[in-house]
């Protein structure tokens, strides 16, 4: 092992990690000091040894070496391990080469104080972290400490005897193997806690144990159970949370008294065996690995999977539905996220908004982690619902099965050490399913209401439509049996459905009218939202109306029959999706809508594209009193990229479907709503063309069309809701 050979290694480690499909993340770096370090890191995959040095290295640009069991030291690995700083726990010269690189700045060190993987990720036993079950149970490593402590008393030693080869210190240079050009390091040694959270957790066979079932004579159960969870988490893609906590000072140890009296003494071979030493030594040793195994694991990157398996594991045997895990996970992400002090660990996914959880579930975080459940057998599959395999959950796994007999468990399991996390998801996991059902409902209602209020607050001439007309409503009845969500149009407001919504109230539907963030208020505000914002706030209203009935539809005219259709494309559970006239394509609208092609192809493409122009064409509405009479051109092109979503989306709507349009719709064209039904995948799908002129053929009672329009869809909702 040697400094070239570390760094000709480099190119070696950089293609390894573009072979591994791992996404790191560094979080408090700012904890790093200067000066010798020994980072202590948890120990859960094999690839951390040879990946962590890398990693570490690109943030310090100084060489990481490590320690690794003697086992893995065989054939080619050896070789490697040789070449790029891997040390044997075995090695007679162990503790003298990690003192010496350490305190002339050759190598900072990572020794793993669990002295082994910890598949079961289970450490916490009582109040004490232990590693391993029954007899087999032990406290944590304290080497690190006792190195890092060590290394401190000589690196002090050596800087009061100026490294005098002919002095009373000779014999120790000489046995750390110090030449006279090592400069000995002026900062104290630190042990710095590092938390190393991987997520995904998924093992299934894969590339790698396929090879080693097909050519390895007998392979080992612990063969191949690594092969396939840490094949399978790097080979498909892991995300690595590298949490940095608050490092250990070793000087902050120095102030005792045999320290003190060793440092105003010559030095002699020896010294270290003093029995007052080495009780110093051991005592403070044990204090500082109960701090740092604590700051290790406090560290841990909370993610959907901990939720999910926390929750899981707190439910009881009985059947449940997916969607009512969900619920609750959502509620646990909401709860952490407005905890100022458990914000900061969690989950890049889980800083976001986390309705999905509650619609879609686009980013698969619950389907996922239930089909971990249901291929470990975990999980049972009921008449639509789940159950927890008692069996699976009452027998402890072998330790080299833990991550693939019960990974929920294996997940949960690394909360223990938050205490704080555990009481709140505790508290939420042990909400009723009604219950959370309702809480849902009223905080994504009240969310609605309070973004309204806070958008009207931003309008400094005050909002161009009454405020009366442009809020949310929900209008109840006494049966829960089904609800229907109302979604206006683009550059309208909530009122615009409001007669649609009367008339399914009175025959027995629950009703959510949303309104679209920036409508209402002022068309500047408008221009500052996205597509995004628009999707979430249908999605608020399919998980209100879905928390309150057991069946829920959805309706939608123009641009909002489109989003219904994106939503309804993602959504299984859902009874039936309508659309009023929807534009298939941005070209569609008329020049009442849209900007002329000259003005429209003069514009800078930023503008056609960025939410947040504050370029404006005028608008002539069929309903002045609910429409906004400017358009803002960033407006337009969320349209248009709303309209090239869902048209892609089409194909995979396999709802009951009815499209609705006018035949000489005078804003979108009358081909427009032929063109989207033709693309809808439902073997179950209606069109009904009505004789007008208008593009609103759902609003107003000044001819007969209107209400002949929602009596339609009113009847369609009602033969699919009962």
């Amino acid at each position: 092992m040697n400094r070239a050979a570390y760094f000709t290694t480099e190119l070696g480690l950089k293609t390894l990690a573009r072979i591994v499909k791992a996404s790191s993340r560094m979080h408090n770096d700012f904890h790093l000091p200067s000066g010798p370090v020994i980072f202590v890191i948890n120990h859960f995959t094999r690839l951390e040894t040879l990946l962590l040095p890398y990693y570490l290295y690109q943030l310090t640009h100084k060489p990481i070496w490590s320690l690794a069991s003697d086992a893995l030291f065989q054939g080619a690995l050896k070789s490697y391990f040789d070449r790029v700083g891997v040390v044997s726990t075995r090695n007679p010269q162990r503790d003298e080469l990690i003192i010496r690189t350490l305190i002339t700045s050759e190598a900072n060190w990572i020794i793993f104080p669990e002295g082994r993987m910890v598949k079961n990720k289970k450490l916490i036993r009582g109040k004490e972290f232990v590693v391993g079950d029954g007899d087999e149970a032990r406290a944590p490593h304290t080497g690190a400490a006792m190195l890092g402590l060590r290394a401190e008393i000589i690196r002090r030693i050596l800087i009061l005897h100026h490294l005098d080869n002919n002095g009373a210190n000779h014999w120790l240079c000489r046995h750390l193997g110090c030449s006279e050009a090592d400069e000995i390091d002026s900062a104290s040694v630190k042990v710095l806690p590092v938390n190393l959270t991987y997520y995904p957790i998924r093992a299934h066979d894969n590339f790698l144990s396929e090879l080693a079932a097909r050519f390895v004579k007998d392979p080992s159960e612990r063969m191949l159970e690594e092969l396939m969870a840490e094949g399978t988490m790097f080979l498909e893609g892991v995300d690595i949370d590298i949490r940095f906590g608050k490092p250990l000072d070793t000087a902050d140890y120095m102030h005792h008294g045999v320290v003190t009296s060793l440092l105003e003494n010559p030095v002699r071979q020896g010294f270290d065996n003093d029995p007052d030493l080495i009780a110093y030594l051991k005592n403070s040793s044990r204090r500082m690995m109960q701090i740092y195994m604590e700051r290790i694991y406090s560290a841990t990157t909370i993610n959907h999977d901990h939720i999910l398996a926390f929750l899981l594991r707190k439910r009881s045997f009985s059947p449940f539905d997916r969607i009512d895990l969900a619920r609750h996970a959502y509620l646990a992400a909401r709860a952490l996220q407005e905890n100022q002090q458990l914000r900061t660990s969690l989950h890049c996914s889980l800083a976001e908004d986390q309705v999905h959880l509650l619609s879609d579930d686009r980013y698969q975080k619950v389907s996922s982690f239930l089909d971990l459940g249901l291929e470990s057998q975990c999980l049972i599959a009921e008449d639509n619902r789940l159950r927890k395999h008692k069996d699976k959950w009452f027998e402890s796994a072998a330790f080299h099965q833990a991550r693939i007999a019960n990974p929920s468990e294996v997940i949960a399991n690394e909360l223990e050490p938050l205490k704080e996390v555990q009481k709140l998801l505790t508290r939420i996991g042990s909400m009723p399913d009604w219950l959370v059902r309702l809480r849902i409902a009223k905080i994504l209602y009240s969310f609605d209401q309070q973004l309204f209020k806070e958008e009207l607050a931003e309008c400094e001439a005050g909002s161009e439509i009454d405020q009366r007309l442009s809020t949310s409503y929900l209008l109840p009845v006494r049966s829960r049996r089904a609800g229907v969500v109302l979604v206006h149009s683009y550059l309208s407001v909530p009122q615009e459905m409001r007669e649609m919504a009367t008339l399914l109230r009175k025959k027995g539907f629950w009703v959510y009218g949303i309104r679209l963030p920036g409508h209402g208020t002022d068309p500047a505000l408008l221009s500052q939202k996205s597509l995004s914002d628009w999707r979430s706030a249908v999605e608020r209203g399919y998980a209100v109306m879905s928390a309150l009935c057991t069946q829920v539809a959805m309706v939608g005219f123009s641009a909002g029959g489109m989003l219904v259709l994106e939503l309804g494309s993602y959504v299984h559970p859902l009874s039936a999706v309508v659309a009023v006239c929807p534009p298939y394509v941005l070209q569609d609208y008329s020049r009442r809508f849209m900007p002329s092609k000259d003005v429209w192809n003069r514009l800078p493409s930023p503008w056609k594209r960025n939410q947040g122009s504050q370029k404006f064409v005028d608008f002539e509405p069929e309903n002045s009193d609910i429409n906004y009479h400017r358009n803002p051109i960033a407006g337009v092109a969320q349209v248009g990229a709303l309209l090239d979503r869902t048209r892609d989306r089409l194909k995979h709507l396999t709802h009951p479907a009815l499209i609705v349009s006018a035949d000489e719709d005078q804003i979108i064209g009358p081909r427009s709503s032929i063109k989207v039904y033709e693309k809808i995948g439902s073997e179950n799908k209606e069109l009904l063309r009505f004789s007008s002129a208008r593009h609103n053929i759902i609003t107003g009672d000044s001819s007969s069309v209107a209400p002949r329009v929602r009596e339609v869809v009113a009847s369609f909702i009602l033969s699919h809701t009962s």
